[in-house]
């Protein structure tokens, strides 16, 4: 994955992210911090390093869809079976599938950027055959927040990247919670205040 992204730029990334989201076991919390990386050695622009974080956030849509449409075509017995030969246990779908019960639409949105859940918040929405527009859109923009914030992680980081990647992979879910709580709080305040406003008028 190292060369991959450190050879091929946003081509890298690009097939880096649609790998991760395909094969749940690799990091995406390694693979973005590590394009930023990438990007402040090569001495990109922000807006050079925005391209790398969008290039994932296109290749994570991508992988995500693929799942979608497997879910989608296969439904959710098979893809149990399935699962476990990519270290994807019943429990692990079961825990996207009451996240995207709790949160409807939102829980692709907000999916893609909790730990455990993003690579496979497509499994019950491609089962509960959810509009695919809406559901790449939804993907997509929750990738870029994810993949945004750890590429330019990275990025800023520059050379203490390496020496605080083992530290922060420790601490890495306690952020991606606090980060997720926060977006679900807008959001929701936003739904919420929506509703009443509709209310009022009516």
């Amino acid at each position: 994955m190292t060369s991959l992204v450190s050879s091929y730029g946003y081509l890298g990334i690009f097939i880096a992210a649609f790998a991760e989201t395909i094969f749940p076991p690799i990091p995406s919390e390694l693979i973005f911090p590590l394009a930023g990386f990438v990007g402040f050695k090569s001495n990109f622009t922000y807006f050079e390093t925005f391209l790398m974080a969008a290039s994932g956030a296109a290749g994570a849509t991508i992988g995500a869809i693929v799942i979608y449409l497997i879910s989608f075509k296969i439904g959710r017995p098979a893809i149990i079976k399935i699962g476990k030969y990519v270290f994807v246990s019943e429990k692990k779908i079961e825990a996207a599938e009451k996240w995207f019960e709790k949160y409807g639409i939102y829980a692709v949105f907000l999916g893609r950027m909790a730990p455990g859940v993003r690579e496979l918040i497509s499994v019950p929405a491609g089962i509960a055959r959810m509009p695919l527009p809406k559901f790449a859109i939804f993907t997509f923009f929750g990738s870029l927040v994810w993949s945004v914030i750890l590429v330019f992680a990275g990025y800023f980081l520059g050379n203490s990247w390496d020496s605080l990647s083992e530290i922060l992979s420790e601490y890495f879910p306690i952020l991606s919670v606090i980060l997720l709580l926060s977006i679900g709080i807008v959001v929701f305040s936003y739904v919420h205040y929506s509703k009443r406003r509709n209310r009022i008028k009516n």
